[in-house]
């Protein structure tokens, strides 16, 4: 079902309210938005970065945290190349304000971390973690796509949600930083969000889905990448150059074996500055044999 992003983008992600008794993937993503809004995060006296460096909490205007447990492989869930870019994109848009990004990784592979940084030049705090101490403080939602924060010079959330995942959030990311009110409002003209619900899955099985698509633009559309949320997700489209016009599919697959109600999203990126397009995917994974 095609909609326009709601407006309620200012708080994280939005959220349909559903009358049920049962709460939807959706309904504890909200909540947990609710929740972690205004709270304060909890930082060590000092962390080390993978180069063995000290550093203190930040103090900067604005500061970007994005933390990482052990589960799956810390590069792919990284997406580093997309963080450089996100960067660029803050520095344009910060004004006079200060920002910092600390990425925090609960692993003991101290060499892959410093692989990753050298390989991708990345530029911002990577904090070496393998006690998993920063989480055990803060305690960070079970939900991965809200496990990348957004807070103010006092440490308190303003918002929440990856914004190299989601689009709508890297614009929501920029406007707080840029203090430029009328963004949230352009999110609401701009993106589009596409969403199906898979219903209940026996877990570890593999379920997909075709969107289908249509160019409504006179301009060719060019792929430039398609992200999602966690590893158990993937997207791929049926063609990387869309003519006026024409039509194409985005196929999303997603295979978990963790109990429970899901919420994942895809992004296709577009280059040439056009709108990215989010697609949300929820469900049950239910164990046949209980």
């Amino acid at each position: 079902m095609k909609r326009l992003f709601p407006y309620l983008i200012i708080i994280a992600l939005a959220v349909m309210s559903v009358s049920s008794c049962k709460k939807s993937a959706r309904d504890v993503y909200a909540e947990a938005v609710e929740e972690w809004i205004g709270r304060e995060i909890l930082f060590p006296d000092s962390m080390i970065t993978v180069y063995g460096e000290m550093i203190a909490p930040p103090t900067a205007d604005f500061t970007i945290v994005s933390y990482y447990d052990s589960t799956g492989c810390t590069g792919c869930r990284m997406k580093l190349p997309f963080w450089n870019e996100f960067m660029n994109k803050v520095d344009s848009a910060r004004g006079g304000n200060s920002v910092e990004l600390v990425m925090v990784a609960a692993t003991d592979n101290l060499k892959e971390l410093k692989h990753l940084v050298k390989l991708n030049s990345f530029s911002g705090n990577m904090v070496y973690d393998p006690d998993d101490s920063f989480n055990r403080l803060n305690h960070f939602p079970d939900i991965a796509e809200l496990q990348t924060l957004l807070i103010d010079r006092n440490h308190r959330v303003i918002a929440m949600g990856n914004p190299v995942v989601n689009g709508g959030i890297g614009k929501l990311y920029l406007s707080k930083i840029g203090e430029d009110s009328t963004v949230s409002q352009d999110i609401s003209q701009e993106e589009e969000v596409f969403e199906f619900n898979f219903g209940e899955i026996p877990s570890g099985e593999k379920v997909s889905h075709v969107f289908k698509l249509h160019n409504e633009s006179a301009d060719t559309l060019k792929v430039r990448d398609v992200i999602t949320s966690c590893e158990c997700t993937s997207g791929t489209v049926s063609t990387r150059i869309i003519l006026p016009g024409s039509g194409y599919d985005l196929t999303a697959e997603f295979q978990d074996t963790v109990p429970g109600e899901f919420f994942r999203t895809i992004s296709i990126l577009f280059e040439n500055k056009k709108p990215d397009i989010q697609f949300e995917l929820s469900g049950e994974i239910i164990n046949p044999n209980k």
